[in-house]
């Protein structure tokens, strides 16, 4: 018989010759009915076509089998978020689960009452501070939870996260490499580090370490993600440090700002001046000149958080439960070998 959504629970209880409720527990995969009693009602079902309300099956069972990602919405969603997003919502539908993408600001019992209400059964936390209350609340509640980032205590906690402090000393690396000595660091802004902003405190920790490294001069300005602020502290940058020859940004696809400034300046990039970023393959390769980055695999962690959050909801043995992913850097065309003598005839 062809699936018929008008057949209801009431007639393959009664071809079945059992209860609703002996129906409704089969439905819903419960272990106490007899493998006779379930392989029977199983024939019926497949027979008579009947096709379960699945909502009423997340009611029955009080799972939504529904995740979210929270995202505190402070800006417009950039194609770094999207693939946060996408990444999440692939998996989500790879294991039949409902994905939701909430930009709500968040209190302690709108937070709680996502999962009371049977709105969510689990949540992929996102922009992790050192000590965030939210993780805090939701340990203590034994809800379940990962973070796409992670604190300074992850004892216990599942995370996935890049390495920042190990990608600017490897952006670092890159340029010395390439013979630039005169580097500027462009991080975040100064309120993400002052609220204690897991990759801005890191990313800082990181240019520290590069910079003792190889000897550098302090060389670091907190800018904001904007295209419109990286140009004006570039130009800015280059007013007060004209002997620059390198620049290393961590704002993503908002770099733009920064190879315009240069352009506005006379500086060629990468003839005379080279850029490294923090960007996704797409956006790099859409800046002119494609730019040379440390890969951001946003897709991959929105991905693999998603795939450990239904792994703890299906209370199924996570392997790894704190990922913290290697800085690939990936040259492309904003970066090259010093020159020996500068464009304006000044000492490289």
């Amino acid at each position: 018989m062809s699936e018929n959504s008008e057949v209801t629970i009431f007639d393959v209880a009664e071809a079945a010759g059992v209860s609703i409720t002996t129906v409704s527990r089969i439905l819903n995969n419960k272990p106490d009915v007899a493998e006779r009693t379930r392989q029977r009602v199983q024939k019926v079902i497949d027979e008579l076509g009947f096709i379960p309300h699945a909502q009423a099956q997340r009611l029955a069972s009080r799972k939504s089998r529904t995740i979210a990602l929270l995202f505190p919405l402070e800006r417009a969603v950039s194609p770094l978020e999207q693939d946060f997003i996408v990444g999440g919502a692939a998996a989500a539908g790879e294991e039949n689960f409902f994905f939701n993408f909430i930009t709500a600001p968040i209190t302690e019992s709108s937070l709680l009452n996502l999962y009371r209400s049977a709105q969510v059964d689990g949540i992929i936390l996102m922009e992790i501070h050192l000590d965030d209350w939210r993780v805090k609340l939701l340990r203590d509640n034994d809800f379940p939870f990962v973070m796409i980032g992670r604190c300074a205590d992850n004892e216990g906690l599942n995370f996935v996260d890049l390495d920042f402090d190990a990608a600017i000393v490897t952006a670092f690396d890159h340029l010395v490499e390439l013979g630039h000595r005169q580097i500027g660091f462009l991080a975040l802004p100064a309120h993400m580090r002052e609220q204690q902003y897991g990759p801005a405190v890191r990313s800082l920790a990181g240019y520290e370490r590069a910079r003792q490294k190889h000897g550098l001069e302090v060389r670091m300005w907190e800018v904001n993600i904007a295209v419109e602020d990286m140009f004006d502290a570039t130009l800015n940058i280059l007013d007060e440090q004209p002997d620059l020859t390198a620049l290393v940004a961590m704002q993503g696809s908002p770099t733009v700002g920064v190879i315009r400034a240069l352009r506005q300046a006379g500086r060629t990039v990468p003839d005379d001046f080279s850029v490294v970023g923090f960007a996704t393959a797409n956006v790099a390769e859409l800046i002119t000149p494609p730019l040379t980055v440390i890969d951001f695999p946003a897709f991959t962690m929105g991905y693999q958080a998603a795939k450990m959050l239904i792994d703890q909801i299906d209370k199924k043995s996570v392997e790894n439960g704190q990922i913290l992913l290697p800085s690939e850097l990936i040259v492309r065309k904003s970066t090259k070998p010093i020159n020996a003598v500068m464009s304006d005839g000044r000492e490289g």
